[in-house]
Parts: structure tokens; C-alpha cells; sequence
């Protein structure tokens, strides 16, 4: 339930936001969360690419505390995200 983007350290140039909402529907997903490690700079796109193409996007972020522990944290709009 949680895909990164390029942003994420672990993410590669193939990770961009059309291109994981393309792979998303061609394996017939219909909800998608994505959650790069402490950014949201991609969440919007990714969202507004979905809407076009009947795919949800659930907006968020995995954010790593002090302690090293990930966390994933879902918000319902762009603005609180």
C-alpha cells in the first residue's frame, strides 16, 4: 500500500509519477499509496495523474523518527499532508 517515487532514497529514475500510475493500472490496482521517505513533493502530481486516470491516490509520507523506526502517515488532502 505504500510506493515510492524517485525522491525516495531507494527510488530509481524509472520510479516517476506517470510512470508508477501506468504500471498501477496496467496490473489493475485501483487505489495506490504513495509514501517517499520524508517528502511529499510527488504526492500531488501523482494524485491529480491518478484522478485522470480512475486510479486513487492515497496521499503520504513514510517519515523516520530519531529512533530509526518508519513510519507511514496517511492524510486525507494535500493541504494537512
Amino acid at each position: 500500500m505504500h510506493i515510492h517515487t524517485v525522491l525516495s532514497p531507494c527510488g530509481d529514475l524509472s520510479m516517476s509519477p506517470a510512470a508508477i500510475i501506468k504500471k498501477a493500472k496496467s496490473v489493475g490496482l485501483d487505489i495506490i499509496g504513495i509514501c517517499d521517505h520524508n517528502s511529499t513533493l510527488n504526492a500531488q502530481l501523482t494524485y491529480e495523474l491518478g484522478k485522470q486516470e480512475g486510479l486513487y491516490v492515497l496521499l503520504g509520507a513514510e517519515v523516520t523518527s530519531k529512533e530509526d523506526v518508519h513510519s507511514l502517515c496517511f492524510m486525507p488532502t494535500i493541504e494537512k499532508l
